[in-house]
């Protein structure tokens, strides 16, 4: 007897396993099995005594063979039958399997494994596609010339090309695919796909019918599918998937704000012009009734009070709870407030993000929305409520970092906020997240942090991953700076030294205006302590634009050494000593002596300082606050030529506005930022035997910055522009100053930022004259950049006080932007 059990492609796990019992049961009940076997049952076991191989062509026999697994000799049940068959679909050769089996005179079985080989193809044509790349339809999906034919990839690929085509505003294409026999070749076939774009739809005009109490154009406004219009981004494209996700989401969310809960899209209609291609998006909406707000409850809390919970409430002026009588009018308590879905939901998330950060990771806050019976002659209502479920609060089991193969361990760990055994909080997790951003040592963005709960006792192991990348860096090129003219560098930074977070740092700079050198080592942690250490050494020749009488050169050396403040984390104590010897030089063609006529001196200063630092980035901050005050003592006890001190405070505050876009560790959109600088400097005593340690203001490079004017345009004086004559060089100098600055920034990412901004500033002779009320003003736009060879910024602002009011093109290039 011969039995012919069949696994094909088509035929699923389940199938197979029936298939193979049955081949089993009855090659059982034969005459020659039956005297061995008492039942036929599934796990029946016969002896296979060869294995043969027919409609192989392309595949080698034996591959084959090996692929199915069976061997001769072996004894076997339905499962291996059923191993083999499904290891031979699995390769994608095959289109069809069929084992043929024989029981032979002596109780073995012969089988023989009919295959049916899927056709080879040799090349795969896609015709008429414009606007996608044929080659990366085929690198996508799979659907490469050599490979045997695959079904499930040609459908793929149309759905691809489907998909890309939508995206660019032609969402009615035609495809339709075929095989073709290459003549001479034995199965073996051309996948050709003839595609049929159609016209690019453009929608230019969106048409709402059956709204009364919302705008048009608030409907339309809300929706990613945009009439074109004259603006770049306003292109009009129809995209399918677009408007679906609009239809569900963007377009109910507008009418959900507004308590019409009960709203619908009747249908969706486009009309287009077959020879233009312009189309008209028509939508017929059923808006409903609007729902005002009876009662809120809060139900399930026991962390936190209600009435701390019913600030996330308050997100308009009065807020929702004003339907309830707090805060609101007369007439909407009597009334009630329209109800805020959106805003509702949101508050909800507000709350889960508070419950997170406290360490209850697995709290839900569920907003519960019930539909009072409609009353006659009133609007209908709703009661909402929040539905707590705190359960326990979850600990950080352990915190690890992965993927620093240089840095040390503990410098990324210096920037973790968590520990082991504190409970979770999803807010200090992202701070340590962006604090290890800012390290600079590793690429961003970073990954997300890897967060594993326990599922026996809910701690969460946290992982932080991080990727190394190049932080050493040979510099050279050339700037051009309002302080030093045209100039040359050539230098090395390496802000990652045995990656340990050292810092090292060598750069010469020259030109016709400066010779410098300078060669300086930091170290964050010293001997891995809290305390920081940095050293200096420098040989400087300046020839200053600004200042053409002369020259001056410096040589010295400094060391300072910061302290944290017990109890605090962000708040440290500096102190440090420096020494140099400043020589001047002037030049014999001029009349002004008041600055490079000075006789050759020796500054001995001690160095004090307080700062404190809770900004997110050091470059590109959205939060947080950055406090310092500075004091330089020159002279006295410590020896020296100079007899003066040196004082500045800076305070500077960050505050995030919004984001645009998607968020969250790993994926941050661009970022809105506001911030506030304010500055101020005063010397005591008398430093004119070192003049540059005065003050001067103006420009961006040198000094005091105060864009929308040139370098040392702001005197004591008043306003004087380069080379206008009037006042002798030593006299732009000041020993006071005030300088306030707003600016609104929008941060792109770690490396770019664009920002508007308002300077406001003033020098004074004296500490005492200075006056708030006589500043300077200044207002524009830049970028900054962070570049291999360091960032650099553009700024283009308007001086409003200067004697000709104007615009001012600043660059800039340095860490101190």
């Amino acid at each position: 007897d011969v039995i012919q059990p069949r696994f094909c492609a088509r035929s699923s796990g389940k199938a197979a396993a029936v298939v193979a019992a049955t081949f089993f049961a009855v090659l059982a009940a034969t005459p020659a099995a039956a005297q061995n076997a008492p039942a036929a049952t599934p796990a029946s076991r016969v002896v296979v005594d060869s294995v043969s191989v027919v409609g192989s062509y392309r595949v080698a026999i034996a591959s084959v063979r090996a692929l199915f697994g069976v061997q001769p000799g072996a004894t076997v049940s339905f499962r291996e039958i059923q191993r083999g068959t499904k290891a031979l679909m699995a390769t994608g050769q095959f289109s069809d399997v069929l084992v043929h089996a024989q029981d032979t005179q002596n109780g073995r079985a012969v089988l023989l494994l009919e295959v049916t080989e899927r056709p080879q193809v040799r090349q795969v044509v896609i015709a008429g596609l414009e606007h996608v790349s044929p080659g990366s339809v085929r690198d996508t999906t799979g659907l490469r010339p050599g490979e045997p034919f695959s079904p499930q990839k040609v459908t793929a690929a149309a759905s691809l090309i489907r998909a890309e085509l939508s995206k660019k505003g032609i969402p009615f294409a035609t495809i339709e695919d075929r095989l073709e026999p290459v003549t001479g070749l034995i199965n073996v076939v051309d996948v050709i796909l003839d595609v049929t774009e159609g016209n690019r739809v453009t929608v230019a005009d969106v048409v709402v019918r059956g709204n009364e109490q919302v705008s048009e154009d608030a409907i339309v406004g809300a929706m990613s599918i945009q009439p074109e219009g004259f603006l770049w981004f306003k292109q009009g494209t129809f995209d399918p998937a677009q408007l679906d996700a609009d239809l569900r989401g963007a377009v109910p969310a507008v009418y959900r704000a507004r308590g019409f809960l009960d709203f619908r899209v009747l249908f969706d209609t486009l009309v287009v012009d077959p020879q233009t291609g312009k189309a008209r998006l028509e939508l017929v909406v059923d808006e409903g009734s609007q729902y005002r707000i009876a009662n809120f409850a809060i139900e399930g809390n026991q962390e936190f009070a209600d009435t701390l919970l019913d600030r996330y409430f308050q997100t308009e002026r009065r807020g929702l709870l004003a339907g309830i009588g707090i805060g609101a009018s007369a007439e909407e308590a009597a009334s009630g407030r329209v109800f805020d879905g959106v805003a509702f939901e949101a508050a909800a998330g507000q709350v889960r993000e508070l419950y997170a950060n406290e360490g209850f990771l697995y709290a839900q806050v569920v907003p519960q929305v019930k539909k009072n019976p409609v009353v006659a002659g009133q609007s209908p209502t709703v009661d909402v409520s929040w539905d707590i479920r705190e359960g326990l609060p979850a600990y950080i089991r352990s915190v690890a970092v992965v993927g620093n193969d240089y840095t040390y361990d503990w410098v990324v760990r210096d920037r973790v906020l968590l520990l082991p055994g504190d409970r979770y909080s999803q807010a200090r997790i992202l701070q340590s997240y962006q604090s290890i951003g800012s390290l600079g040592f590793f690429e961003t963005p970073l990954q997300a942090p890897d967060i594993v709960p326990d599922p026996e006792t809910g701690d969460v192991d946290v992982t932080f991953g991080v990727k190394e990348k190049q932080t050493g860096s040979v510099n050279f090129g050339t700037s051009v700076g309002g302080g030093v003219g045209l100039a040359g560098f050539i230098g090395y930074e390496q802000p990652n030294l045995f990656g340990q977070a050292k810092s090292g740092h060598l750069r010469w700079d020259f030109g016709r205006y400066l010779n410098n050198f300078e060669l300086s080592f930091s170290d964050p942690a010293l001997f891995q302590s809290q305390v920081s250490g940095s050293i200096s050494i420098f040989n400087t020749r300046d020839r200053f634009f600004q200042f053409s009488t002369g020259r001056r050169r410096r040589i010295g050396s400094s060391a300072n050494f910061g302290f944290p403040v017990p109890r605090t984390t962000r708040t440290r104590v500096f102190t440090g000593y420096s020494i140099a010897r400043t020589r001047y030089e002037l030049f014999s063609d001029v009349e002004d002596t008041s600055l490079f006529g000075l006789p050759p001196g020796v500054q001995s200063t001690l160095l004090l300082g307080v700062t404190r630092n809770t900004v997110n980035h050091p470059l590109f901050p959205t939060a947080g606050s950055r406090l310092s005050w500075n004091s330089e003592l020159s002279g006295g006890l410590l020896g020296g030529d100079g007899q003066f001190s040196k004082h500045t405070i800076e305070g500077s505050w960050w505050l995030p506005v919004g984001q645009l876009g998607s968020g969250g560790p790993g994926a941050q959109g661009p970022r809105l930022a506001f911030g506030l600088t304010m500055k101020g400097g005063a010397i005591l005593g008398d430093p004119s035997a070192f003049p540059f340690d005065r003050f001067w203001m103006g420009g961006v490079q040198f000094g005091e910055q105060l864009r929308g004017y040139d370098e040392t345009t702001i005197t004591p004086s008043g306003f004087f522009e380069q080379g206008s004559g009037g006042i002798r060089e030593a006299d732009r100098l000041a020993n006071a100053f005030l300088k306030v600055t707003a600016e609104y920034a929008l941060r792109f990412n770690d490396n770019i930022s664009l920002s508007t901004f308002l300077d406001a500033g003033n020098v004074w002779a004296k500490p005492q004259d200075i006056d708030p009320s006589r500043m300077y003003r200044g207002a524009g736009i830049g970028v900054q950049l962070v570049t291999p060879f360091g960032p650099i910024g553009l700024d283009y602002a308007y001086g409003f006080d200067r004697a000709r009011p104007g615009w001012q093109l600043h660059f800039k290039m340095g860490p101190g932007m």
